[in-house]
């Protein structure tokens, strides 16, 4: 009888054993589960459903290292997870909660509150619904960490555009002439006044570069054997100063000219400048229609 007993206790403690031992295990793989599809869907800014997962690895039977981590990262997802607050305005004009959300096809709240919707951070289709009255389509986008994003929705009618007031008939009456009044000076008085002073300051720089070489010479009194390129390098200096003080004497003249008579002429026809270079001088001209 004691060793029926003996094998009646044995027994008796392995059952129970063996009966404890599969939830404490399945509870494990559950925590393992949660913990590393927890990690994927913040990656994937999945945060409502990361959420989720968090709070299964968080339980106080999973391991301490997969718990402590799971915890901290509700924080985290907490703190990152989005939110919208929906304020809609019904056909009266008058702000109502008798609306339906519905985010991305699901059906988020039934009938609005005063609490925030969370959402997942992205771009959403958002559709808002009121009885009686066409839904409301709204692209929603918001941002990790946004909070209480103001959405504003109004079912009201709106009101028929006003008939435009009839334009009054154009006067068809000629106005009387008015005396015209003297043309603008041309554009090419502006021109040429620019070319002339351009020309002029050439011109004195050739001079100048001349009168340089000059003095070199006669300080170098090479004279009468100078070399004949230094000497012929002084007249082509000449030259050219000579040819730019025409062409710039010419051109401010003619712009003077122009302005004068612009200024007077209510019309002109084209006009263009001139200019001809030869061996022994140049000559700058105008030529034109007024």
């Amino acid at each position: 009888m004691r060793q029926q007993g003996r094998f009646g206790l044995a027994t008796l403690a392995a059952l129970s054993a063996i009966s404890v031992a599969p939830p404490a295990a399945a509870g494990k793989k559950e925590c393992a589960a949660s913990y590393v599809e927890a990690q994927k869907l913040k990656a994937q800014s999945s945060l409502k459903k990361a959420r989720e997962q968090l709070l299964i690895c968080a339980k106080d039977e999973c391991l301490e290292a997969v718990r402590k981590d799971c915890v901290a990262w509700l924080d985290e997802v907490a703190a990152s997870l989005p939110s919208i607050v929906v304020e809609a305005k019904g056909p009266d004009g008058k702000e109502t909660f008798d609306v339906k959300v519905s985010i991305d096809g699901e059906v988020v709240a039934e009938k609005l509150d005063v609490k925030a919707i969370e959402v997942d951070p992205g771009t959403h289709k958002l559709v808002l619904e009121y009885a009686g009255e066409p839904p409301v389509e709204q692209e929603l986008i918001v941002r990790q960490g946004q909070k209480n994003k103001i959405i504003e929705v109004s079912f009201a009618k709106k009101s028929a555009p006003k008939p435009a007031a009839a334009e009054p008939e154009p006067d068809t009456t000629e106005p009387d002439p008015k005396p015209s009044s003297g043309g603008k000076p041309p554009v090419i008085s502006y021109v040429l006044g620019g070319v002339g002073l351009v020309a002029l300051g050439a011109s004195a720089y050739f001079w100048l570069g001349a009168s340089g070489e000059e003095s070199d010479l006669e300080s170098s009194k090479c004279e009468p054997n100078c070399d004949s390129s230094d000497v012929d390098s002084i007249e082509q200096k000449r030259l050219i100063g000579d040819i730019a003080l025409g062409v710039g004497v010419a051109a401010i003249g003619t712009a003077a000219y122009l302005w004068l008579a612009g200024s007077k002429a209510p019309k002109k026809e084209a006009a263009g400048l001139a200019l001809q270079v030869g061996p022994s001088g140049g000559f700058v001209g105008y030529g034109g229609r007024f």
